[in-house]
């Protein structure tokens, strides 16, 4: 967490205390809306259900920053909560996400390897298509690996910080992490569906990260 997200933060909570709610929220709305808006859309896959998550957050934020007591960062505090948000959100809609079992010895790192796009616009559609091909496959994962992956790896997060946000040990943090990077590369080695492109079959990445 960066020294100006502390200092923003910290003038949120000045306002709070003040009484000045609105300014509050509006100044926690520019800070936060669109962190959430992606911890959100990248937890639940759509858009829809991502805005509905993200006003519930909004909500939950607003109703209780009264009651922060500063016992974590405020920074933390969001995260827990719209993480808890998104479980809930989950948890309604009754998914339950493919179980990949893993193999600790496979593969360390995460996903295929994404070159800098160049000037070609062929090349720059290519990486952009494994991009969403990697969000993709993230969603098949359980939501407690799948949280760690957007935390960490896409949101950069750090494992110390992510301890906090949920309530493990960093050690935990790291060894689960580990295995969530393993059991995504399985689902992206064995070939997965894309819901919506069911008629084209499944997609899976070499280990060279060449679409086949």
């Amino acid at each position: 967490m960066s020294e100006t997200v502390q200092s923003i933060d910290q003038e949120i909570l000045s306002f709070y205390r003040q009484g000045d709610h609105d300014q509050a929220l509006k100044l926690f709305i520019n800070q936060y809306q669109a962190r959430l808006y992606a911890l959100a859309y990248k937890m639940l896959g759509n858009h829809d259900d991502a805005m509905d998550a993200l006003q519930e957050i909004l909500y939950q934020v607003n109703r209780s920053m009264q009651n922060f007591k500063e016992k974590s960062s405020l920074y933390t505090w969001v995260y827990r909560l719209g993480s808890n948000v998104c479980f809930n959100f989950r948890k309604k809609r009754n998914q339950t996400a493919n179980q990949v079992e893993w193999d600790e010895s496979l593969y360390h790192s995460m996903m295929l390897p994404i070159e800098q796009p160049n000037e070609d616009p062929d090349r720059m559609c290519e990486v952009k298509y494994k991009q969403y091909l990697v969000q993709q496959a993230i969603l098949k994962l359980p939501e407690n690996q799948r949280i760690l992956l957007v935390l960490h790896d896409i949101e950069g997060i750090s494992s110390s910080e992510i301890a906090q946000i949920l309530n493990i040990n960093i050690n935990a943090v790291k060894s689960r992490l580990h295995r969530s990077r393993v059991a995504l590369r399985n689902i992206i080695s064995k070939g997965f569906s894309v819901k919506g492109m069911e008629g084209v079959g499944t997609f899976s990445v070499n280990s060279s990260g060449h679409l086949r």
